[in-house]
């Protein structure tokens, strides 16, 4: 089945990290997602893929001159839940692929109806944002994106 589904949506839509090779080798660039409270599909498989795929490009930081991961802490599947779901990837790759800037970090915030408005940066993996300690916890600058473990 997975050959199957390799083969229909072929390379970047994998469970094999090893076939981003030749999309790496091209120079061209990816951000994985991924909800961090998703409860259909757990964080920690696409944490496992990314690890792999670091393992396989020899290091952190050479993966990440091409693909990046961002955990959305309280995101459910795709949106929902109680954290922010609401961010651009489009503007992130167009900056890094037309400009070279690589995305240090996504602002994301919760929907207009939620309950409590919370806004924060997501953090490339295996960074997550941190409370700075002062001001509102709701105020993105009071978060940076600091080393962390994500599981």
């Amino acid at each position: 089945m997975l050959t199957m589904m390799n083969e229909s949506y072929a390379e970047g839509n994998t469970r094999d990290p090893a076939l981003l090779k030749p999309f790496i080798a091209q120079g061209r660039k990816m951000i994985l997602y991924r909800g961090a409270s998703d409860p259909s599909i757990p964080a920690s498989q696409s944490i496992a893929f990314y690890r792999e795929l670091v393992e396989q490009q020899h290091g952190i930081e050479r993966t990440q001159e091409n693909v990046r991961l961002f955990l959305v802490p309280g995101m459910h599947h795709c949106g929902g839940g109680p954290g922010p779901d609401r961010f651009d990837t489009l503007s992130a790759i167009e900056a890094w692929v037309e400009h070279g800037r690589a995305p240090d970090a996504i602002q994301a915030s919760t929907k207009p109806e939620s309950p409590v408005q919370h806004r924060l940066p997501l953090c490339p993996y295996p960074q997550q944002a941190r409370y700075r300690g002062t001001g509102e916890i709701t105020d993105p600058s009071n978060w940076a994106c600091a080393a962390g473990t994500a599981e």
